[in-house]
C-alpha cells in the first residue's frame, strides 16, 4: 500500500489490513478498539460542528482516522494518544494537511494542557472515544483541565450512560453524575453498534454530549479535584446516614463542624436519616463549601 493510499479513502476502507501491514495490533490492556464506521464518524463531525477557528482536543487518537477528519475542519487540533506505536501512521496520514494536528504521545491524564490552550480564538471542543476502564477518570480529567470548554462529545460504553444520567437515590448516582451535573447537562445522542469498531468489542457504545451551564460557581466546584475526592470519600459510605458518612470519611472532626452541619440540615430541610446519595448535586456542592469554610476559618 502506497503513502498516497494512506492519505485517501483506502485508509478508512482497510483499517484492519493497514494496521496489520504496519505490524500494529490493538493492545487489549489499553482497551483499544477503533471506530471505522464512516456514517458514525460523519455523525461525530456534524455533532461537534467545528469552525476553522475552534480548538479541538481529542482524547485517544488511536490510528488517527477521526483526528484527520477533525483537522480538515479545524485549524487547531490537539490529539493525545498514549500509545506511541501509532506515530508512524500519523506521520504519513497527516503529512498532506494544511494545518496538521498537534500530536501528543502521553497519558491524557498527565498532559499539561494550559500552555497549549493559550490565545483561544473560537470555541474549545473536546472529543474522546474513551477506553471503557478509564471512562470515569478521563471525564473527570476533562472537567479539571478544560473548565472553559464549550462542548464535549464522548463515546462510552452504553451502560456508562446510566451513571452519567443517574439521579439522587439511585445506585448509579455518584461522583461522575454529580460533578458533571453541576458542570452542565448531558444529552444522550445514539448507540453505536459493535460492528462499527475494529476489533469488535463485546459491548455496545453510546455517544453523549456534555454542554456547560451558565452558573460559574457550580462549574468551578464541578472542576475542582478536591470536590471529586470529597464525593468519592463520602460515597464509600453511601448507605450510612450523612452524618456518619462524614465522620467515617474524615470530614467531621469536631463539634464546630457539627454546629455548621446542623444549620445546613435545617436550611435544606433534611432529616436525621438522610444519606449522601439522597442529596441533589447543588446540596452536595453546598456541603463541600461548608467543609471548606470551616477549614479555612481554622475551626478544624
Amino acid at each position: 500500500m502506497s503513502s498516497q493510499d494512506l492519505k485517501g479513502e483506502a485508509f478508512k476502507a482497510s483499517l484492519p489490513s493497514l494496521l496489520k501491514q504496519h505490524q500494529i495490533f490493538p493492545t487489549h490492556a489499553l482497551g483499544q478498539v477503533f471506530l471505522h464506521d464512516e456514517k458514525v464518524i460523519q455523525f461525530i463531525l456534524e455533532t461537534l460542528a467545528p469552525a476553522p477557528t475552534d480548538t479541538i482536543v481529542e482524547i485517544g487518537a488511536g490510528p488517527g482516522i477521526i483526528t484527520k477528519e477533525l483537522a480538515l475542519h479545524s485549524e487547531r487540533v490537539i490529539a493525545v494518544e498514549i500509545d506511541r506505536k501509532f506515530k508512524k501512521i500519523h506521520d504519513v496520514l497527516m503529512s498532506d494537511l494544511k494545518h496538521p494536528p498537534h500530536m501528543i504521545y502521553e497519558d491524557a491524564r498527565q498532559v499539561d494542557y494550559e500552555p497549549l490552550l493559550e490565545d483561544l480564538k473560537g470555541r474549545l471542543l473536546v472529543f474522546g472515544n474513551l477506553p471503557y476502564y478509564l471512562t470515569t477518570e478521563l471525564i473527570l480529567t476533562a472537567l479539571q483541565r478544560f473548565p472553559g470548554m464549550s462542548k464535549a462529545l464522548f463515546m462510552v460504553e452504553d451502560k456508562v450512560s446510566e451513571r452519567l444520567l443517574a439521579k439522587p437515590g439511585t445506585k448509579k448516582y455518584g461522583t461522575l453524575s454529580i460533578a458533571t451535573r453541576l458542570f452542565g447537562h448531558w444529552r444522550y445522542l445514539r448507540t453505536v453498534s459493535r460492528a462499527s469498531f475494529y476489533p469488535k468489542p463485546r459491548i455496545t457504545s453510546a455517544l453523549l454530549t456534555l454542554t456547560p451551564n451558565e452558573d460559574e460557581s457550580h462549574k468551578t466546584i464541578a472542576c475542582d479535584p478536591s470536590f471529586h475526592r470529597f464525593l468519592t470519600s463520602l460515597f464509600q459510605y453511601r448507605r450510612k446516614t450523612l452524618q456518619n458518612a462524614l465522620k467515617l470519611s474524615g470530614y467531621w472532626l469536631d463539634d464546630d463542624f457539627g454546629f455548621e452541619f446542623q444549620k445546613f440540615k435545617q436550611d435544606e430541610q433534611l432529616s436525621d436519616e438522610v444519606r449522601a446519595e439522597d442529596l441533589e448535586a447543588r446540596q452536595l456542592a453546598s456541603l463541600f463549601r461548608m467543609a471548606q469554610f470551616v477549614r479555612s476559618a481554622g475551626l478544624l
